[in-house]
This record gives structure tokens, sequence and C-alpha cells, in this order.
């Protein structure tokens, strides 16, 4: 499962077209359920994503998952880089 990190849906759902995911292969990370509910999951961080409004309990979910080691790889996306993984 690929988890999308963004300040909404629209921008998280442009990000999987964009990137031809497949219904189904890719969840907007709205808040920190979709973290616990999917494990071992990567998480794409697009642009804006600190706007999220459930950041807070968002990261400490990721950081619980990444401490138990049940996380994938976190990327930080932008414009400029398209992708760098900041690893598990």
């Amino acid at each position: 499962m690929n988890l999308i990190y963004a300040h909404s849906y629209r921008t998280a759902h442009a990000y999987a077209q964009h990137h031809d995911f497949a219904p189904g292969d890719w969840k907007w990370l709205q808040d920190a359920d979709v973290v616990r509910h999917n494990p071992r999951a990567d998480v794409f961080k697009v642009e804006r994503w600190e706007y999220n409004p459930q950041r807070v309990k968002i990261d400490e979910a990721l950081q619980r998952a990444r401490a138990t080691q049940r996380l994938g790889t976190v990327m930080e996306v932008n414009e400029a880089n398209m992708g760098v993984g900041l690893g598990h």
C-alpha cells in the first residue's frame, strides 16, 4: 500500500494519478488510523503535507510505526527531487 501524506484528498489524488497508482494501491493519509490499518506501507510526503489538519496525530502514528518496524519507506516528494527516500 502507498500512503500519500498531503494536505488534502485532492492533492493526494492528483499525485496518485500522476504516478499511475491504481485505485486500491494508495490511500490519502488523512488521519492516524490510516497508518495503523496499513502496516509496512510506503509513505509519500508530497508538497504542503505539513498543512494536513491531522499532522500532529499522523506524525505520532508514523513515529510509533517506525519504532516498531511497521513502516515502509518514507519519501519526501517535491517538484525538484520527485522522491528522495528518508529511510525507515
